[in-house]
């Protein structure tokens, strides 16, 4: 895997955003092995166990971040169809996991993830903060919300929703300067994770939020069972893009920071498979090809990991690979 040469610029971060604690090294000499950004990263955790927010310490500077995307998968545009087109005997597994996947409570699990926690609610007028490839904003729309997006990067995937009757804001969200009150719901997919000032970023959607309208955030849980397993070779670390990893711990005190005093937490298995078998290549194999068709044995991995996460939740409600936060203005 080659590397991007151009540096990126750091400055300390030695106490916790939300609580304001010292934080202590949690995993330490942390390489980009997804995409190649250059450098060597330290994750830090809140020594305030009631906390426990992981962040980059020294962090990346705001002005310099972008290097580290520029070969990020948002800038794959092509549809599911094109990306997952595989061989007879891809196609058998995929078919065969679904199976079985359908005999359990995953598939409902599933369903609702990629629904982004919104098929119990009318639809209305909705923001995809960090749209990345739009393919969010595609389904949304099938669901009869009516949808804009917003993504930084200009490489990103959904600028090419341009050409339809989809709207995708080009900047940072604070930078739009949107009516308030415009929307009743604004989702944010593995988005808070990379935002420099996560609490300033969920103020201004509740800003832009409708009296009684829903903020749903889905982030990677620091708190999960497969980062207990797989330790710095967890993929959701991702440094340096990774800024701060959050669970359903501090997730609510970040809500209230934000201003939200209405909200609830939960953690999800339904995505255990994907992230396991990229947490196993970078056990295995030091890297990780984002994009590529897993072969046999970490597939099966995944799978089996699938089925014991999903039990897991059960009785461990908090060990979910992925923590949701939905909120009310």
């Amino acid at each position: 895997m080659s590397t991007i040469t151009r540096n990126i610029r750091v400055e300390p971060r030695p106490v916790c955003l939300l609580c304001g604690s010292p934080g202590r090294p949690a995993h330490t000499g942390l390489k980009d092995r997804l995409f190649g950004a250059a450098g060597e990263w330290d994750l830090h955790r809140c020594r305030n166990r009631d906390c426990g927010l992981y962040w980059l310490n020294p962090m990346p500077l705001a002005e310099d971040i972008a290097a580290a995307y520029e070969r990020y998968y948002t800038h794959d545009w092509r549809t599911e169809d094109d990306v997952n087109s595989r061989g007879r005997w891809e196609k058998f597994l995929r078919r065969l996991h679904q199976i079985v996947l359908d005999l359990t409570s995953i598939t409902e699990a599933r369903r609702a993830a990629l629904d982004l926690y919104l098929h119990d609610f009318r639809p209305g007028r909705v923001l995809d903060v960090g749209c990345g490839q739009g393919r969010q904003l595609l389904r949304l729309k099938a669901m009869g919300w009516e949808v804009e997006g917003q993504e930084i990067d200009p490489d990103a995937g959904a600028h090419h929703l341009e050409d339809s009757d989809i709207r995708v804001y080009q900047a940072p969200l604070e930078d739009l300067r949107l009516p308030e009150g415009r929307y009743d719901a604004i989702v944010m997919n593995h988005v808070i994770e990379h935002a420099v000032d996560p609490p300033a970023l969920l103020r201004e959607c509740r800003r832009l939020l409708k009296q009684d309208g829903q903020l749903v955030v889905v982030t990677p849980n620091a708190g999960s069972l497969g980062h207990r397993l797989f330790g710095a070779h967890w993929r959701p670390l991702e440094p340096p893009r990774h800024l701060f990893l959050f669970s359903d711990r501090n997730l609510p005190h970040l809500a209230r920071k934000a201003g939200f005093l209405n909200a609830e937490v939960w953690t999800s298995a339904a995505n255990a498979t994907g992230f396991v078998i990229e947490s196993w290549n970078l056990l295995w194999h030091g890297y990780h090809r984002v994009g590529a068709a897993p072969s046999a044995i970490p597939r099966l991995v995944g799978f089996g990991f699938q089925i014991v996460a999903s039990l897991a939740i059960k009785i461990w409600r908090n060990s979910g690979e992925e923590v949701v936060l939905r909120a009310w203005k």
